[in-house]
């Protein structure tokens, strides 16, 4: 890439570039962008590149300051992850190409200040824009301005960069959840981004809500919508230019990088892994054939790194639409459940309150009898046990808590979806006669997903609870076998008392 800048920056063209016989090569001597730097996604990216790619000239990181928090804090929080420990054994100066910028992509010119603009325009040739609120329940005109505003004053900026090679947009593979078969294109909606944005700027909260509902009537939330909407806007300002939308479904743990089961924090496939775990979980409402798509992060982040060269050296009049997705090697929800409860119980968690063990059922009634016998009546009774000792009832508040976060992922659960991947699919084939090929994963056709269940279980004790495995954790949970068996005796009892009552 030192030779494609040159070229690029003196020619204004890309003829170095098919030239690049390896991805390190692409990247060298480039000014990298990343927007969303310290979620789970950014902050795999980052490593990625600085460890695969040390020929970089700079990674710039757009930082929002929080309250109580600045920048410079935020990053070093980044900077002392412990997955860096292998960079810095090998080379510490890597970690002086990489910079905290101030800025916020909710605000107008991404809250930069005129010096760090002209820095970035100057210095950046590749942007990868990751930043988004992933909230499922975020009010219509914070998602909209996040994720759809946000991504129109990134693609602004990068318009404005002085030698500009590519840009790839995160976007979800669930930005279309309305649609059952996904192609690698760009959807549009009866309501325009334009539109919804003039709504949602000028409105008052009233009007806003009513579009809302009316949205909520075809999408399972607003974070798909805004997506949605980002997509569109994306399409529209970048046609006949480097620019690409990798979709990516759920992002689990790795699988390998940059260590076994890594994991950054807790979304909403690991809420379920630690939930399911601590044996909080009275039932699932879903279906168990239904497919799920997961992806692990280490898949989508070298899906990210490869796009950016391929939609460089194979542009298209559109914008190129990647599905990094796992649909092609299907894994069934009843799968993972079952797959997660065996591992629960062969490796259980240190702090486990009930014996891992919960049904998946598909219908609403017997779901809602199913989740209150078994679970909800003893917590109930265990709660006021811990307050007349003095102690935090926590039981209830658990249980409430995992019914939230099922409910937020019922319409995922309950569905399911077929994504086209001729894109990735040439992506890979087009990898695969780089020198380098071998440092990217593209191919998940030999996922062992049952081992790849027990590595994220481990990967949530270890990064996510720091815990060790331990003869106590084994001990507790024997022991809660056993009241687990007690109280489905008594429950059954209850049952048959309550309708004999209604009988007699």
């Amino acid at each position: 890439m030192d030779t494609i800048n040159k070229e690029t920056n003196e020619n204004g063209t890309n003829e170095g570039l098919n030239k690049t016989n390896s991805l390190e090569e692409f990247y060298a001597g480039s000014g990298i962008l990343v927007t969303g730097g310290t979620g789970f996604l950014g902050v795999g990216l980052l490593e990625k590149l600085m460890r695969v790619c040390p020929r970089i000239a700079a990674i710039y990181i757009l930082i929002r300051p929080k309250t109580n928090e600045t920048i410079e804090q935020r990053f070093k929080k980044v900077m002392d992850n412990p997955i860096y420990d292998g960079i810095k054994a090998k080379n510490t100066s890597l970690f002086n190409r990489v910079y905290p910028v101030k800025g916020d992509v909710s605000l107008p010119d991404l809250g930069l200040s005129r010096e760090d603009r002209n820095l970035l325009l100057e210095k950046v040739n590749i942007v990868f824009h990751s930043a988004a609120t992933v909230r499922f329940n975020e009010p219509l005109d914070v998602a909209v301005n996040v994720n759809t505003k946000g991504t129109a004053r990134v693609i602004e900026l990068w318009n404005e960069l002085k030698h500009p090679i590519s840009f790839v947009h995160v976007s979800t593979a669930f930005s279309n959840a309305n649609l059952h078969e996904i192609e690698e294109k760009v959807y549009t909606t009866s309501l325009k981004p334009s539109d919804v944005i003039d709504i949602c700027d000028k409105f008052d909260k009233t009007s806003i809500n009513v579009m809302e509902k009316r949205i909520l009537k075809t999408y399972p939330n607003t974070y798909t919508f805004s997506k949605n909407l980002a997509e569109q806007v994306v399409a529209s300002k970048c046609k006949d230019l480097p620019v690409a939308i990798v979709r990516p479904s759920i992002v689990g743990a790795s699988l390998e990088e940059p260590c076994p089961g890594w994991i950054h924090n807790i979304s909403a496939l690991t809420g379920t892994f630690l939930l399911i775990g601590k044996g909080c979980v009275t039932a699932i409402r879903g279906r168990r054939d239904a497919r799920l798509d997961v992806v692990p992060v280490d898949f989508v982040v070298d899906t990210i790194i490869c796009t950016a060269w391929h939609v460089t050296l194979h542009p298209d009049h559109e914008v190129k639409v990647y599905n990094c997705t796992s649909n092609a090697y299907p894994f069934k929800w009843g799968q993972m459940k079952d797959t997660m409860v065996k591992c629960s119980i062969e490796t259980p968690l240190n702090d486990t309150l009930w014996y891992p063990g919960c049904p998946m059922i598909a219908n609403r009634y017997i779901y809602n009898v199913r989740s209150v016998i078994p679970h909800v009546l003893p917590a109930f009774v265990i709660d006021i046990f811990l307050r007349l000792r003095g102690s935090k009832p926590i039981l209830m508040k658990l249980l409430n808590n995992g019914n939230k976060l099922f409910t937020s992922l019922q319409y995922f659960i309950l569905h399911e979806w077929t994504f086209q991947r001729d894109n990735c699919s040439d992506l890979a084939r087009k990898v695969k006669i780089l020198n380098d090929s071998d440092m990217v994963k593209l191919d998940l056709r030999v996922m062992n997903w049952e081992k790849y269940v027990a590595i994220y279980l481990m990967g949530i004790k270890k990064f996510i609870l720091k815990e060790d495995v331990n003869s106590i954790a084994r001990q507790r949970l024997s022991r809660l076998f056993w009241i687990h068996q007690i109280t489905k005796i008594c429950g059954i009892i209850i049952l048959l008392w309550i309708i004999l009552c209604f009988v007699y």
